[in-house]
């Protein structure tokens, strides 16, 4: 014997009975939630049986319970409130009731079974609450056949009512079901089939958990063979009924403007040479049906293109079909359709390709306008685009690109309409990797167009000897060392005092690279670290000037492991993917004079881009 005991949770809300009786299915519990806090009550036969216990419903193994399984039990209320009752699986299945009392004393509650037995024999539950218990028992039996007839035998089904539409031809769906009638005198499990009328069945299996009438909805299945009334009979033993599935045949209809051109067609979509007709793609024409019923129209296949419909006409006269279109047009110009046999005719021009040359031809474009701003790092938007000429001599459609430059591109596709000098706007793609000035070539040896990315601004200065020195000018910071194949991260800071004139211009450098590889983050950075067993990392520092003679003197300090090193410091405070920013300072000694000249590095700043 199987037990099981009943947990207890206080939520969801129910709505009370007259009665106080409370059935509640708490997976379909929708109410706002109870103003007052949990109720205080106790199981009615506590410790023992649960009092009064009511079992209802079908229980058999391998038969999903349904909403005739439910067993009543009683409870004492003490205090008003909300409650939820829900037992452990046993055995397959489970009960469970949520709402509230508002009320006290004895009131009943419903517990609703869900599941499906698995093995016969009697299943134990005992519901609980604090130290409060009771138990009921369930019996599960093998299943059983029920002993039921057809309400309406031996006539017409009762309240039988036909659902779906049927047409000759057309394969029945979930949709195509009738619902009828029975009269259950021995809950069990029952099984209703129907002869074969017209090419369809319909059937139904399951289990009847109670007596009495009862609806049951049979699902068809099967083609429409025969058209018009089909009188279908289900049987169950000696008990017979019958109900009518009225099935449309084919329509009887004419194409407006049928045997010549279609009366007022319109053609919806854009058809271009080589592009695959879309949803956008339909064309509507006019009927006059006679007969309702099914009906298939398809026309003929013109460059590559085909126009259907299938469906079912419900009402006699003048009304509109939309075929829709299938295929890519290979043929560029008029292509002339016929829906049907003999039916009414309908004409689709096709775009060919468009003849065009570019204004300025193979030199700088004529009127380019180059829209956006530029940013090294930054993703294009739709306000990146470049508006070129063209001169269009056929009219059709057009794909225009350009060359990558920098990581960007410009491109556009579309179908010229007019012939004629106009514009066309070029769409930016991709991200900006290299600062400066690119050229973009428009198609094949067309025109071309310049796009500058500005150089990203930064910080970079120091005091030397206490007389401050700015390296702003080409400025910038890169982290990973392409002279590596593949490239391997690092830190490189390099500025300039000013603008490339022909000669060398005073310089800064500073380079940090760690000794497994990783990453330059966020810390502190000092000439001794290079031997560290873990983390180590080498710096060096290159402060590059040019002397009253022209002659050039490299100050330097690095990372050693064969001498003393002056101290040298630098401090990253922050690094993002496009910014890095920091302080640095030490000292720097002439090594080509044998190192006993030096210059003092102090109050050094970077905030630089990255790239």
């Amino acid at each position: 014997m199987r037990s099981i005991l009943l947990s207890l949770s206080v939520i969801g809300i129910i709505f009370l009975s007259c009665q106080k009786e409370i059935s509640v299915d708490s997976g379909y519990n929708t109410n706002p939630p109870p103003a007052g806090g949990p109720a205080v009550f106790t199981m009615a036969g506590a410790p023992n049986s649960c009092t009064g216990a009511v079992i209802s419903g079908y229980y058999a193994t391998g038969t999903t319970l349904d909403s005739a399984a439910k067993v009543t039990i009683s409870v004492n209320v003490t205090t008003a409130g909300s409650y939820t009752i829900t037992t452990d699986t046993v055995n397959g299945y489970k009960f469970a009731a949520s709402g509230t009392f508002t009320g006290t004393g004895t009131q009943t509650v419903v517990l609703k079974g869900s599941g499906t037995p698995q093995a016969t024999g009697t299943d134990v539950f005992t519901p609980k609450i604090a130290t409060s218990k009771c138990t009921f028992s369930i019996t599960v039996a093998a299943p059983a056949p029920a002993a039921f007839t057809l309400a309406g035998s031996p006539g017409a089904c009762a309240s039988a009512t036909v659902n779906g539409n049927y047409s000759l031809g057309t394969a029945l769906t979930g949709a195509n079901t009738v619902s009828l009638q029975v009269n259950v005198t021995t809950p069990g499990t029952y099984t209703i089939s129907t002869n074969t009328v017209g090419g369809m069945t319909f059937s139904a299996s399951g289990a009847f958990g109670s007596t009495g009438i009862q609806n049951v909805t049979l699902t068809g299945s099967g083609t429409p063979s025969v058209a018009g009334a089909n009188v279908i009979t289900p049987q169950v033993g000696t008990s017979t009924c019958t109900f009518t599935v009225n099935v449309m045949g084919p329509a009887v209809f004419t194409l407006a403007g049928a045997p010549g051109a279609c009366t007022s067609p319109v053609i919806n979509g854009t058809y271009t040479l080589g592009t695959a007709l879309a949803a956008a793609n339909t064309v509507t024409v006019s009927v006059n049906v006679t007969t309702t019923g099914s009906y298939s129209l398809a026309t003929n296949t013109v460059g590559g293109m085909t126009f259907s419909k299938s469906g079912t006409f419900t009402t006699t006269g003048s009304q509109t079909v939309v075929l829709a279109g299938s295929g890519t047009p290979t043929t560029a110009g008029a292509n002339v359709f016929t829906v049907g046999t003999n039916g009414c005719t309908f004409t689709v021009p096709v775009v060919g390709p468009a003849a065009f040359t570019y204004e300025g031809g193979s030199g700088a474009c004529t009127g380019v306008v180059v829209n956006g701003t530029y940013t090294a790092g930054a993703a294009l938007t739709s306000a990146n685009n470049v508006v070129i000429k063209v001169n269009v001599t056929t009219v059709g459609a057009y794909t225009i690109s350009t060359n990558a430059s920098g990581g960007i591109q410009f491109s556009k596709s579309g179908v010229f309409t007019t012939t004629g000098i106009q514009n066309v706007t070029l769409n930016g793609t991709g991200t900006p990797n290299a600062p400066g000035t690119h050229t973009f070539t428009v198609g094949t040896n067309g025109c071309t167009f310049d796009v500058t990315v500005p150089l990203p601004t930064g910080t970079y200065s120091c005091k030397v000897d206490g007389v401050l020195v700015t390296f702003n000018d080409r400025a910038r910071a890169q982290v990973m060392n392409d002279f590596f194949s593949p490239p391997v991260p690092y830190l490189y800071l390099d500025g300039y005092t000013g603008p490339p004139n022909g000669s060398t211009v005073p310089e800064f450098q500073i380079f940090i690279e760690k000794n497994d590889n990783s990453a330059v983050g966020t810390g502190t950075y000092n000439v001794d670290s290079y031997t560290l067993p873990t983390g180590g990392y080498r710096i060096e520092i290159d402060y590059t000037v040019v002397n009253p003679d022209l002659s050039v003197t490299i100050w330097n300090n690095s990372s050693s492991l064969f001498s003393q090193s002056p101290p040298f410091n630098i401090v990253i405070t922050s690094r993002t993917a496009t910014r890095i920013t920091g302080t640095f300072s030490g000292t720097l000694k002439n090594t080509l004079q044998g190192g006993t000249l030096s210059k003092t590095i102090t109050e050094g700043v970077f905030d630089l881009p990255i790239y």
